[in-house]
């Protein structure tokens, strides 16, 4: 079992979350930025940027099978998420919505 949360999948997940209100504020990228390196968003944003929404939930689905995560990094991956989504002052209830149905793919 991994010890540490890939880097590519914490983005990932920011990126989703970010785009969840279809407004990418620039204290949500600078949350980001706060977490992981400039290069690694720019890298895992191109594939980001080329998925639909299923393609993303099925990208998801992929690092969780790869990472064999534990409930206590599963927690934590769900609690920087909801930080990035706070980050702009608004948890609006599009971000929300995603974060019951992300907790429920992190979960299965």
């Amino acid at each position: 079992m991994n010890a540490e949360i890939d880097k590519d999948f914490l983005t990932y997940l920011l990126l989703f979350a970010m785009h969840a209100d279809y407004k990418c504020e620039e204290t949500e990228r600078e949350y980001i930025l706060s977490q992981v390196d400039e290069e690694t968003i720019k890298r895992v944003s191109r594939d980001f940027e080329r998925h639909n929404d299923i393609q993303r939930i099925e990208r998801i689905r992929y690092y969780l099978t790869e990472g064999q995560y534990s409930e206590i990094q599963l927690t934590h991956l769900v609690d920087e998420v909801v930080k990035m989504c706070k980050a702009d002052g608004d948890y609006s209830g599009l971000e929300q919505s995603l974060m019951v149905g992300l907790k429920r793919i992190l979960k299965t």
